[in-house]
């Protein structure tokens, strides 16, 4: 099942290491694996080669895991566990997209990316 609807999709050279399926890609091409990392968007599809193109959703609505717990409405950064936690302005500088859907910790949450 589809879980993203993309307005704008680029290609990108996986760069380092290997990533799933709605994984937070940055702007070198790897998985993101850091708090409050800079965003390019959401894998479309898996990647298994580095060195191979893939398709980053940089504009639209995704589907990923919510760490801790998201309210609709809030802002979303980067969480090291992988997937997305509610933004604090006092500790993160990175917000990439805003919650449409209230998720609890380990749950789904809607992202628009923009």
């Amino acid at each position: 099942m589809q879980y993203f609807q993309d307005v704008l999709t680029v290609t990108v050279t996986a760069t380092t290491g290997l990533f799933d399926a709605y994984d937070l890609i940055d702007f070198a091409g790897a998985k993101i694996v850091a708090d409050d990392a800079a965003v390019l968007g959401v894998a479309k599809s898996p990647n298994t080669v580095i060195g191979d193109p893939a398709a980053v959703m940089v504009l639209g609505t995704a589907r990923v895991a919510a760490v801790g717990a998201i309210t609709a409405g809030t802002q979303v950064v980067t969480a090291a566990a992988g997937g997305v936690q509610a933004y604090d302005d006092q500790t993160h500088s990175n917000p990439f997209a805003v919650a449409l859907t209230t998720a609890a910790d380990g749950e789904f949450v809607t992202i628009l990316i923009r």
